[in-house]
């Protein structure tokens, strides 16, 4: 029998990694954050960085979202997004990082544990890098997955 971290008759709340992705909901970007339900509670996760587009894995576990700090960049340097890999369970940045084209592509593999922005791959456990082409990176998951762009504002 599996055990569910939490023992029976315990009034103890299970650890925010064992609680259940399924109850996240609603992802979007809002100015700076990305911001989800986890069941009725809204949640926000402060980037720092402009939220311009966001995909959201199948498992609803992890989210990449991306955006240009225009109000950042000093005139006549090249433009630059920063992307996030963030754990949605736990409300937090696995990785930041750079790019100066893009990104053209985001995609999650079929096995639950790349990311891809691109040709960068990442680990979806940590946010490490990989340092050698992963096969399965280029097998992107399907669902009807929760992507977008803000809406714009008046």
């Amino acid at each position: 029998m599996a055990s569910s971290g939490v023992a029976a008759g315990s009034t103890e709340r299970p650890a925010l990694s064992q609680r259940s992705a399924a109850s996240i909901s609603d992802v979007a970007g809002r100015g700076n954050d990305v911001v989800f339900k986890r069941g009725t509670r809204a949640v926000r996760i402060r980037l720092g960085s402009p939220v311009d587009g966001w995909r959201v894995n199948c498992a609803h576990t992890r989210a990449l979202a991306w955006g240009s700090p225009w109000d950042q960049m000093t005139p006549g340097t090249t433009p630059y997004s920063n992307v996030f890999l963030l754990d949605l369970p736990q409300a937090r940045i696995l990785a930041r990082f750079s790019i100066v084209h893009g990104p053209y592509e985001t995609a999650f593999s079929a096995d639950g544990q790349w990311a891809r922005v691109d040709d960068i791959v990442l680990r979806q456990r940590d946010g490490e890098r990989a340092t050698v082409t992963v096969a399965a990176a280029e097998q992107a998951e399907t669902c009807s997955s929760i992507d977008g762009h803000p809406a714009p504002t008046d």
